[in-house]
């Protein structure tokens, strides 16, 4: 009995130490917490800008909060100061001559200063306790709008990509002194984040639309009509310039009468040569990055070469096939083969009547997705219907003006993606760089896997070469039907269908009316779905406003890396 009270004391005691180490742990143990930065820009006549930024924030390890900003061009920082919110009203803190980042926390308590580096600025303030309090940081950046040879422009990074805690909400509003900012003045585009930015009462207007992780930034470029500024920094550049520059990597297209032309020259110059110069290229040098449709002619591959064919998107449009669209294409054609949507035909008009193809709810079959992202792209088009269970060919167009669907359509294209991606890593199909990092340039494996795709599509688009025999043989019908799709080559295996006799038809299990009628809706309806995507988010491309890039966005001014508690 001694021993088993000696027992029980110990487990207590050990108990306790354990609740005490993970429960209790001490405060430089937390990570800080950025809840929300809301910055107000207000562009003064002169061109320089007043800036206000407000920091909910909670730090948790560190002696003070910085902020690098460099690449400033001919631009300068004055007037530095820092105030934090108490009980609603604003307490300023001491504003030092010059900063000294050794110190400690309680000697930079309540105070703030910047200090010079070689590439710019840092603006410190030390916090005090480790408590969520909201600091308001002011400033004056000079020379803040670009005076460009033919526009004004503002290209500013306002938060940093590096940041030891990024923020979970982020709102910029940047105003003008005189006048407004519309899309009859201005064009807007923004970066480095998931978000939206607008026109709003005669001021442009981000707002983050997910959390920031450590690798997202917020950078705004704005094109303004040249005059509407009269001083600021000078640059003998076009707009054109820092438009290339930040449209490098982002979703944005550039879209104007000089790119027009210059897709008119390389249409009819420059595309005949670089199609003779690829063609030499592919019959002599060995591709980075694997085969391509048109190659193995001849050669043929009769395994489905991956049964969740939803995973390679990426490799199938980097082997010249559809990517995330194909993989659209086959979702609505395995939802029509499960029944899930039914198609029909409904008359459209009052006075000029026509049937027009519509998709039936079935909520009574069975849900069986393979992934969340095809869950979530079903849901899509259920909502799409407008709640009456008929989804009409034009209903993706009005469902999809609204801009959190589209982000929703986004993310579920970029989902797909990095599935795909994920797909061609977890199977070795990828060289690695000597520090183990992933590349994406296929290695014999992955150059195999590639070819065997090519292969399967020569096989599906010569299938009118197979016999009656052969195609009796087969077992994987409802595979090699989606992989027609994937292809985009089932008028090919339709036709050659078609010459059988009913009875190998009836033993290879295929309805070729059902088959037929489930690859024109399916077409139909997924390239309604995209297109209407891409339409109603072309302006946004063109500086009217709408979703951020996640890319793009470089040489910035104000831009920097880094910041947070230190």
């Amino acid at each position: 009995m001694k021993n088993f009270k000696n027992i029980i004391k110990r487990l207590f005691i050990f108990s306790f130490i354990l609740i005490v180490f993970f429960i209790v742990p001490s405060n430089n143990s937390f990570a800080d917490t950025f809840y929300k930065n809301t910055i107000n820009v207000k562009i003064n006549k002169d061109g320089s800008a007043d800036i206000e930024s407000i920091m909910d924030f909670e730090p948790s390890k560190g002696t003070e909060y910085y902020i690098p900003i460099e690449n400033l061009g001919k631009s300068e920082i004055l007037n530095y100061n820092v105030s934090e919110i108490i009980e609603e009203k604003e307490v300023p803190y001491e504003t030092l001559k010059t900063w000294n980042v050794k110190q400690t926390r309680e000697q930079k308590a309540k105070k703030a200063g910047v200090v010079k580096t070689k590439n710019g600025y840092e603006l410190c303030f030390g916090f005090g306790e480790y408590q969520r309090k909201t600091f308001v940081l002011r400033y004056r950046v000079t020379n803040f709008v670009k005076l460009l040879k033919d526009s004004d422009m503002i290209y500013w990074q306002f938060v940093n990509k590096g940041l030891n805690s990024a923020p979970k909400e982020v709102k910029v509003t940047i105003s003008r002194t005189d006048g407004k900012f519309d899309n009859t003045n201005s064009k807007i585009w923004a970066f480095g984040n998931k978000g939206n930015i607008e026109f709003s009462n005669g001021n442009i207007v981000f707002n983050s639309l997910t959390g920031l992780s450590s690798s997202n930034y917020v950078t705004i470029l704005t094109k303004i009509n040249k005059g509407n500024f009269t001083s600021g920094e000078s640059i003998n550049k076009d707009f054109s310039y820092y438009q290339d520059l930040a449209f490098k990597g982002s979703d944005y297209k550039k879209s104007d009468s000089k790119s027009k032309l210059l897709k008119d020259v390389m249409l009819f110059v420059v595309a005949p040569i670089v199609v003779f110069a690829s063609f030499l290229t592919v019959l002599f040098l060995v591709k980075k990055k694997g085969y391509s449709k048109g190659d193995f002619k001849g050669e043929y591959y009769r395994d489905i070469p991956e049964k969740e064919w939803w995973k390679l998107s990426y490799i199938l449009k980097n082997a010249g096939f559809d990517g995330n669209e194909a993989i659209f294409r086959a979702y609505f054609l395995k939802w029509i083969q499960a029944k899930l949507l039914i198609p029909i035909t409904e008359e459209k008009g009052v006075v000029f009547k026509k049937d027009v193809l519509a998709l039936k709810i079935n909520e009574d079959a069975p849900k069986e997705f393979d992934t969340k992202i095809e869950e979530k792209f079903y849901t899509m088009v259920v909502e799409a219907s407008m709640g009456d269970g008929i989804l009409q060919e034009d209903e993706f167009s009005k469902y999809l003006k609204d801009e959190i669907k589209q982000h929703r359509f986004q993310e579920l294209s970029e989902e797909l993606e990095f599935l795909s991606l994920d797909y061609a890593r977890e199977n070795n199909l990828f060289d690695k760089k000597t520090n183990g990092e992933w590349t994406k340039k296929y290695n014999e494996k992955g150059k195999g896997f590639v070819a065997n795709l090519i292969k399967y599509y020569n096989y599906l688009k010569d299938f009118s070469l197979l016999s009656e025999r052969e195609i009796s043989e087969i077992k994987v019908w409802k595979e090699l039907l989606i992989y027609a799709t994937l292809y985009d080559v089932t008028d090919v295996v339709e036709e050659q269908l078609r010459k059988l006799s009913p009875e190998v038809l009836n033993n290879i299990n295929v309805d070729l009316d059902s088959f037929h009628t489930g690859v024109i809706y399916s077409d139909t309806f997924s390239n309604n779905f995209v297109d209407a995507y891409s339409s109603n988010v072309s302006s946004f491309f063109g500086g009217d406003g709408g979703y951020t890039s996640t890319g793009g966005g470089d040489d910035s001014f104000g831009g920097g890396d880094g910041g947070g508690t230190r």
